[in-house]
C-alpha cells in the first residue's frame, strides 16, 4: 500500500533501493493493475517493447519464450540470488521447474504464502451455534440438522450459496469429490481408480454431490433464490442474518466478519470454522491445488540483471528474514501496516511464510511472549488479534479467526497437512497450452449442474452434462493434462 504522499516511483521502497543498493527503479505502468496490467503487457509483448523486469502469467511466459524475448537467467540467479531465495526450492522443488526451458531458467516464481491457506472450512455463526448447544458436526445428517435448527430459530436458509456455484463446489470434500472454482472457470484435476487424471466434475462422486445439492435446494437449506443471487447479494444475506453457515476460505473473518458484527450489534455474532462433515463421519480431506500463478522475468535487453536479483533479495530480507531488525518507522514505512504489496514486481514470497506465521503468532497469543515475532506479517497478525481480543476492534477479527486460537482456520489446516489428510492436484504446474482453446467449456457443466440443483433436470442427466462438457473441450483438456502430467 502507498502512503498518501507517495506514488509508485517515489515511496519508502524506491528510496531504500536507491539509498541502500544504489539502484533507481522506475515503474513504466504506474496506473496499471489487474486486467489493465495484462492488456498493457500484451501490447508491449506484441510490440517487442518490454520493461527490464516484469511479472507474467504462464500463457504470457510461453508467448515470450516463443518470441525469444526473455533473458536466460540461470547463471545470474545462481550467482546473485540470495541463499534464502534459492532455498525456497527445498520447500517447493517443483515450482521452479515451471520457469525452465530445456534445463535453463527464464524466470523466478512469485511463490506463495503456503498451502496452509488452501483447505476450506464450514463457517458457522458462533452465537447461533452456541445457542443450539454446539453440537458435533461429524456427518452430513448432523449438518442438515443444524441447518434446519438455524432456519427454525432465525428464518432464512441454511447455507450461503450464490449462482456461481463456487460455495457449493467448496463442499465437494463432504462427498469425496474435489472441485475447482466455477467462478474462475477452472477445475481440480486428480487420478481416478484407473490412474487417469480427470477433472473433479467428471469423477463419479460428483453425482453424489449433486444429489445432495438438489435435496438441499428442495428442502430450503440452499437459498431458494440462489440462481439469481450473486456474490455481493450472498454476502449481504450473511451480514443481515439470513443464513448462519458458509463454506469459505480461511480469510472469512475479513470477508464478512466486521460487517456481520456491526449489523447484528454483537461481538459474538461472527462465524467460526468447523471441519466439513462427511456422509459416514470419516475424516474429511483438504484440497490443495498448484499455488503458483506468476513468474518474474527479465527482458533480453536488460543491461543489469544482477541488479534485479539484488532487489529481490532486499525485499525478501525485509519481509521474511528472521535476522532482519526494523525500527518502528521502517516497519510502518515498508508495510504501511500491511505487508509486501508496494514492491511488486520484486516480492518473492516465502512459501512457508504463513505456516511459520501461524505457529509464532499462536504461541505469542498463548504465552504473551512476542520475542519470536520476527516478520512484519507476524507482528501485524498478532497486533490485530490483540486489538480484537482486548478492544473488540473488528479490524482484527480476520487475523484472530485465521490464526489466533486452537481450532482457528490455520489450526485446522495444519492438522490436515500434518496428518497427510490432503488431496493434492495431479496437475502440479501451469495448465497446458491446449486449455486456451477451450475457454468456455466449464460453463457448459455449470449450467447443467444448476438445472439439476434447481430440479429442472433429474440427477440422472449428469451423464449427458458431462458428455457435453467432454464434447465442448473436456476431452482436449483431459488428454493434455495426462500427456503433460501423468508420466
Amino acid at each position: 500500500m502507498l502512503l498518501p504522499w507517495d506514488d509508485y516511483n517515489n515511496n519508502p521502497w524506491t528510496r531504500a533501493w536507491k539509498e541502500k543498493l544504489n539502484i533507481n527503479v522506475t515503474y513504466n505502468w504506474n496506473d496499471a493493475g489487474g486486467t489493465q496490467y495484462d492488456t498493457k503487457l500484451n501490447m508491449d509483448i506484441a510490440a517487442g517493447n518490454l520493461p527490464d523486469v516484469f511479472r507474467v502469467n504462464y500463457n504470457q511466459f510461453r508467448e515470450l519464450i516463443a518470441a525469444d524475448l526473455l533473458l536466460d537467467i540461470t547463471d545470474v540467479y545462481q550467482q546473485h540470488a540470495s541463499r534464502r531465495i534459492r532455498d525456497y526450492e527445498k520447500t517447493d522443488p517443483d515450482t521452479i521447474k515451471t520457469a525452465m526451458v530445456n534445463g535453463r531458467l527464464y524466470g523466478v516464481p512469485n511463490y506463495y504464502y503456503g498451502v496452509i491457506d488452501q483447505p476450506r472450512d464450514l463457517w458457522v455463526r458462533k452465537d447461533w451455534y452456541e445457542a443450539a448447544g454446539s453440537p458435533a458436526i461429524k456427518t452430513i445428517a448432523d449438518f442438515e440438522k443444524l441447518a434446519k435448527t438455524f432456519m427454525a430459530a432465525h428464518g432464512g436458509y441454511g447455507i450461503a450459496s450464490s449462482n456461481t456455484l463456487e460455495e457449493l463446489f467448496m463442499t465437494g470434500p463432504m462427498f469425496g469429490v474435489y472441485l475447482g472454482n466455477p467462478f474462475m472457470n477452472t477445475d481440480f484435476w486428480y487420478k481416478d481408480a484407473t490412474g487417469r487424471i480427470k477433472a473433479g466434475i467428471s469423477h463419479p462422486e460428483m453425482k453424489t454431490a449433486l444429489t445432495y445439492w438438489a435435496k438441499w435446494f428442495k428442502e430450503g437449506i440452499l437459498n431458494p433464490d440462489f440462481a439469481s443471487t450473486d456474490y455481493n447479494k450472498m454476502l449481504e444475506d450473511i451480514v443481515n442474518g439470513k443464513t448462519g453457515m458458509e463454506p469459505y476460505w480461511q480469510w472469512q473473518g475479513w470477508h464478512a466478519g466486521p460487517n456481520l458484527v456491526a449489523s447484528q450489534n454483537s461481538n459474538n455474532a461472527y462465524m467460526i470454522p468447523l471441519p466439513f462433515p462427511t456422509e459416514d463421519g470419516s475424516q474429511v480431506m483438504g484440497q490443495v491445488g498448484f499455488p503458483n500463478s506468476y513468474l518474474f522475468v527479465i527482458s533480453k535487453n536488460c543491461k543489469n540483471p544482477a541488479a534485479v536479483m539484488k532487489l529481490l533479495n532486499f525485499t525478501d530480507k525485509i519481509m521474511f528474514d528472521e535476522n532482519t531488525v526494523l525500527t518502528e518507522k521502517e516497519f510502518r514505512d515498508f508495510t504501511d501496516g500491511q505487508r509486501e504489496h508496494t514492491p511488486a514486481p520484486f516480492n518473492i514470497i516465502d512459501p512457508s511464510a504463513d505456516m511459520l506465521q501461524f505457529v509464532h503468532v499462536l504461541h505469542a497469543l498463548k504465552t504473551g511472549d512476542t520475542s519470536e515475532l520476527f516478520t512484519s506479517g507476524m507482528k501485524k497478525k498478532y497486533a490485530d488479534s490483540i486489538a480484537w481480543l482486548e478492544k473488540g476492534d473488528t479490524g482484527g477479527l480476520g487475523a484472530y479467526l485465521q490464526q489466533g486460537f486452537d481450532g482457528c482456520a490455520y489450526d485446522r489446516s495444519k492438522f490436515l497437512l500434518d496428518n497427510n489428510f490432503i488431496v493434492r492436484t495431479d496437475m502440479w504446474g501451469a495448465p497446458p497450452e491446449d486449455f486456451t482453446k477451450t475457454v468456455n467449456a466449464f460453463d457448459v457443466a455449470v449450467q447443467g449442474f444448476t438445472k439439476i440443483i434447481l430440479g429442472q433436470e433429474p440427477v440422472s442427466s449428469y451423464d449427458s452434462v458431462i458428455a457435453a462438457w467432454y464434447a465442448g473441450g473436456g476431452t482436449l483438456m483431459e488428454e493434455a493434462v495426462n500427456r503433460e502430467y501423468n508420466k
